[in-house]
């Protein structure tokens, strides 16, 4: 990788944060700048060229970086990396110091770019300084904790008389210093609107009818429920009153009829009476068939055999 490309990839780097970041993206902004912060990783090493007889394939690797991001986009690393038998019998210890961008991405979830300068002891008598490139992914498990993956190039490494690029893959952990170390909330907003009962409610629903069987005026499980709504209502407007109206279908004589709607209108008020509503908010009559909801029922009407409370 040549020198002209490691500074336009540089320049890259440093300018993704505002060419790529949304204002949309809401990556934990609980955290506070600047922020000071250390990442211990496990990982392998392989050099470009394996197949000379001094070196090995992969070797096992240590990572440990130390950082001062200056901004949620832009900062500062130092590192230092452990990496074994990449030639023969010897450990490799390399020192770095660089920039490092930051993308936010999804809520918890950023990508990250590095370029610096990498020193090199390899434990032989070749020591030399390269360019180093990284990339990788980082999460946010709390304010304070994060979990990243990571790959880092290291350039033109001098390594048993040849010169080989080292490549880097790493697993591990951030702590940040100085942040509420609880796990990130994710935070919605929700437009609430309050609820408004107006004059508009009432009117929408101004008229109940509750049915019976032939000849029956005992309120049963299904009539209750709909005077339980008809109660949250009055409850609710105490300057609203109602009108209970006792009907009967035509099947019987006027005098039953008269009977059984009057028996009807007096199970509904003295149930509203028993729950709360006063007996001068409440108007009673009864029609016997005289004067039915619909002039086309049948005669043997479910809808007529009611009672018809009007809320005014």
């Amino acid at each position: 990788m040549s020198i002209k490309k490691i500074i336009m990839i540089f320049i890259t780097i440093l300018l993704s944060p505002v060419v790529f970041a949304k204002d949309n993206v809401s990556v934990n902004n609980l955290i506070t700048y600047p922020s000071v912060w250390m990442s211990g990783n496990l990982g392998l090493g392989k050099a470009d060229n394996d197949s000379l007889q001094s070196l090995d394939g992969i070797s096992p690797a240590f990572k440990l970086i130390a950082g001062y991001d200056v901004n949620r986009y832009l900062g500062l690393y130092s590192s230092y990396d452990f990496i074994g038998s990449i030639p023969k019998n010897n450990s490799m210890n390399v020192f770095s110091l660089g920039f490092k961008g930051n993308v936010p991405i999804f809520d918890m979830w950023s990508v990250f770019g590095k370029v610096g300068i990498s020193y090199l002891n390899g434990n032989t008598d070749s020591y030399n300084v390269s360019g180093s490139l990284g990339l990788g992914a980082e999460y946010k498990i709390t304010n304070a904790i994060s979990t990243q993956i990571g790959y880092d190039y290291y350039q033109n490494i001098g390594l048993i008389k040849s010169s080989v690029g080292l490549n880097q893959i790493y697993w591990g952990m951030t702590y940040r210093f100085g942040q509420v170390s609880l796990p990130i909330i994710k935070s919605q907003k929700i437009e609430v609107v309050d609820e408004i009962i107006s004059d508009f409610l009432v009117l929408t629903r101004k008229s109940y009818i509750i049915s019976f069987p032939t000849g029956q005026s005992v309120l049963d499980n299904d009539d209750k429920y709909v005077l339980e709504e008809l109660l949250k209502v009055m409850h609710e407007f105490p300057e609203i009153k109602a009108k209970i109206i006792g009907r009967a279908d035509a099947t019987g004589n006027g005098l039953i009829n008269e009977k059984i709607s009057k028996a009807r209108s007096l199970s509904a008020h003295r149930y509203l009476i028993s729950h709360g509503i006063s007996s001068n908010r409440l108007a009673k009559e009864w029609l016997s068939d005289s004067s039915p909801i619909d002039l086309n029922s049948p005669k043997n009407s479910e809808l007529e055999r009611s009672v018809q409370i009007i809320l005014h």
